[in-house]
């Protein structure tokens, strides 16, 4: 119902004439339409559009566990994975659109490259991760990750321009691909097969997707004495409901079915926050670098383990928790 009622307001708000806080409209004047072009005023056009190619690094850490039985018990957490210091190469390609200097539209496609990693493979017969019968310590390396997001809203601009307000009803979709590899048994009842583990190479792979509210804010200002004709710093926001469900291949495991040993479903919520600075130069062009931060949690639910027989056993997901941490810069182009 909350979505409705946003959405609703939001058409409202495009209806209605352009606000403007703060500010007025420009005045016309004697200029031709290429002098104007050359200024960069946005209302020339019915719609003005900025592209973005960047380039970053990222790091991720995963974590997951489950207990031993359906109701949260026995032990209360049985298995626990983490992933972590997940090193990652992406590309992104983002867009910010202003339509008839009222709606704000902004999107973004990355994907990257998953370059090293460890993880973390812990089994407990008692609660409270007391017990620990099992332990592995295993490498990640190889396979990706992509995001994509994409939001919309009205624009508010105050103190001719200078700060622009964006608030946005979005969704979003990320996944990823994670391998467990290069496995050295460190805890085992069985004395006789501690070490190297021969063969392994798992698979998880994640999916989070849902809506979010969010608001960009934009401070910019002439860029007098400098190279860049506009130098603006945005801080972005978004609060996010999530859908997760994953998929796994325990490639070692004979008594699980194969390509999907087991999976994963649940409901959570999170956050994304980031700042960036953005330069324009001249002839539209512009320089950008920025950082983002995410954190998404979810509640408890559903581990679905599938046999080689055919059959399958539910248990309790008790958490599953992924951060982020983006640093990225690159290129853009007004049009």
């Amino acid at each position: 119902m909350r979505y409705l009622i946003t959405a609703l307001i939001l058409c409202l708000y495009v209806s209605l004439p352009v606000p403007r806080v703060f500010s007025q409209s420009p005045a016309p004047d004697d200029r031709t339409t290429a002098e104007k072009s050359k200024t960069g005023d946005a209302y020339l056009s019915w719609a003005a559009v900025t592209v973005e190619l960047s380039a970053g690094y990222r790091s991720d850490r995963l974590n997951w566990h489950i207990a031993g039985n359906a109701q949260g018990g026995d032990p209360n957490v049985r298995s626990e994975l983490t992933w972590s210091d997940i090193k990652i190469y992406q590309l992104k390609l983002a867009n910010r659109t202003v339509i008839m200097d009222r709606v704000y539209v902004r999107g973004y496609l990355d994907f990257g490259t998953v370059v090293t990693g460890s993880n973390h493979d812990s089994d407990y017969d008692d609660d409270n991760r007391t017990q620990e019968f099992s332990r592995s310590l295993n490498g990640v390396d190889g396979n990706d990750v992509w995001d994509g997001s994409v939001g919309i809203g009205p624009r508010f601009s105050f103190f001719e321009s200078t700060m622009v307000l964006c608030p946005m009803l979005g969704y979003a979709v990320s996944e990823q691909d994670l391998n467990i590899v290069d496995g050295y048994q460190v805890i085992s009842p069985d004395p006789s097969i501690i070490g190297p583990i021969a063969g392994l190479d798992s698979r998880y792979q994640t999916r989070w997707k849902g809506p979010w509210l969010g608001a960009d804010l934009l401070f910019s200002i002439p860029g007098t004495n400098t190279p860049f004709t506009k130098v603006g710093i945005m801080f972005t926001g978004e609060y996010h409901w999530v859908d997760y469900s994953a998929d796994a291949n325990w490639n070692l495991r004979e008594d699980y079915a194969h390509p999907v040993s087991f999976s994963h479903d649940a409901e959570g919520n999170g956050y994304v926050v980031g700042a960036a600075i953005l330069l324009e130069i001249k002839n539209r062009w512009g320089i950008h670098a920025g950082m983002n931060v995410k954190e998404m949690t979810t509640d408890a639910g559903i581990d679905r383990i599938y046999k080689d027989d055919g059959t399958t056993s539910d248990t309790r997901l008790n958490e599953v928790v992924w951060r982020s941490f983006t640093f990225e810069a690159g290129v853009s182009c007004q049009f």
